[in-house]
């Protein structure tokens, strides 16, 4: 597994991987009724990754990878800044074929060795209750996870030593 930076190459892969192998709400906000791969949804999806392009410095302050196994795109990470000082933010998603294999750990582990060479003392996570996959990750890697007292929503917090990003998660 390798995360790439998302180009137009990338991001044709990408769109591809997400309307072929992933449910539109896994991917996008719902922008338009229903759960369907619209234009509009997918015209979101390409313009959320190009505006990222400039990195977590750039206006959207987030960057963007794919996930990558054996040269074919099958999801992506991201990392975002947030107001608190040194905190990131990161969010993840698979396309069906490699869920259940370790992919979203490893894709994890790796952006959060990228936050950590970035000099982050923290990343966090906010899923569902209802997300077991993403909620196992998580807690595999070591993040805290919090209710937020909605009954629906988790906050997942990691503290991050500073590290070059070929140190290795488990």
């Amino acid at each position: 597994m390798t995360l790439a930076a998302v180009d137009e190459v990338v991001l044709g892969q990408l769109v591809h991987a997400a309307i072929s192998d992933a449910a539109a709400d896994e991917v996008t906000p719902p922008p338009t009724a229903g759960e369907a791969w619209t234009p509009t949804r997918v015209a979101w999806l390409r313009g959320f990754h190009r505006d990222r392009r400039p990195g977590l410095g750039g206006p959207a302050r987030e960057a963007t990878w794919a996930v990558v196994i054996g040269g074919r795109v099958v999801g992506s990470v991201r990392l975002k800044r947030t107001d608190e000082q040194g905190m990131l933010e990161t969010g993840a998603w698979l396309t069906r074929p490699v869920r259940g294999r370790g992919v979203g750990r490893a894709a994890v582990a790796a952006v959060l060795d990228e936050a950590a060479a970035l000099g982050a003392s923290a990343v966090r996570a906010d899923t569902t209750t209802t997300n077991a996959a993403a909620l196992a990750v998580l807690e595999r890697l070591g993040f805290s996870l919090t209710s937020a007292g909605d009954g629906r929503s988790v906050r997942a917090l990691l503290l991050l030593e500073p590290q070059t990003p070929s140190t290795e998660r488990r």
